[in-house]
């Protein structure tokens, strides 16, 4: 819903984020993972979640209280889709 991505066959892709079509090329891979885990660690007014966090979040639903939105492996693969880089935990 935010961002867009040219590998993605997605009629509807976001445009609030930037393009993530060549991230891998632009970012390294500890950036690409800090940004989806904590993206507050370099920008503490963005309005993207933090995948990873559990802590300090606002309006969590009692459900979800101390969960991350990716667990490890989740978040590792992702990144690695990013970044092109395979990736094995």
């Amino acid at each position: 819903l935010c961002h867009q991505a040219e590998q993605l066959d997605a009629a509807f892709q976001g445009n609030i984020g930037p393009d993530l079509s060549s991230v891998g090329d632009r970012l390294p891979i500890a950036t690409i993972r800090e940004r989806i885990a904590d993206p507050t660690t370099m920008n503490p007014e963005t309005v993207m979640p933090a995948y990873a966090r559990t802590d300090n979040l606002l309006d969590v639903d009692k459900r979800y209280q101390g969960k991350p939105i990716l667990d490890q492996r989740q978040l590792e693969d992702l990144v690695a889709y990013l970044g092109l880089e395979k990736v094995i935990v």
